[in-house]
């Protein structure tokens, strides 16, 4: 099975992501933005864009790297990234649900305000590009009305992996 975290920047879907691989026997890791970070280091900046998620290479092989994990590897693959926009939902998500693969999608849910606080701790780039694509974000996942979704502020990390581990079953 996948487990993806979706959510805001500053969500807690990194921290979640660890604790659950952590408490998950034979699971695995795996960050999309490695593949993003690919693009920044191996394109000249005139070409480089904004967003990981505009790139349909970057669309195209976290596709098939996380197809190839489902197919080759015998544990679950827990992914943390924020994937709002409905191109890149549909390419990576919506593809690999119609190959029948077994996706636990959770959007985690923070409040507004705890987002902006939680970013604050961040380097000051990080700050103003999650919090300027705070709205934004909100907006397109308010769209998103068939995915779970989970409260992730005023509660503990170990909980809301917790919760999730109890909706999958997997205790």
């Amino acid at each position: 099975m996948i487990i993806w975290l979706n959510g805001a920047f500053g969500a807690g879907k990194t921290t979640i992501a660890e604790i659950l691989n952590e408490k998950i026997p034979n699971s695995y890791l795996y960050d999309p933005e490695e593949i993003g970070d690919f693009f920044r280091h191996n394109l000249p900046k005139s070409i480089q864009k904004d967003d990981f998620q505009e790139y349909e290479e970057w669309r195209a092989w976290n596709f098939h790297i996380l197809k190839k994990l489902n197919d080759e590897y015998e544990g679950h693959v827990i992914v943390p990234m924020t994937l709002y926009k409905k191109v890149s939902f549909e390419q990576i998500i919506g593809r690999l649900r119609k190959e029948n693969i077994d996706i636990g999608h959770f959007i985690l849910e923070v409040d507004r305000d705890q987002i902006l606080k939680r970013l604050s701790s961040r380097s000051e780039g990080l700050q103003e590009w999650g919090a300027n694509r705070l709205d934004d974000i909100n907006r397109c996942f308010e769209k998103m009305t068939h995915e779970e979704r989970i409260k992730n502020d005023g509660r503990k990390p170990i909980e809301t992996a917790d919760e999730i581990i109890e909706r999958l079953n997997l205790d």
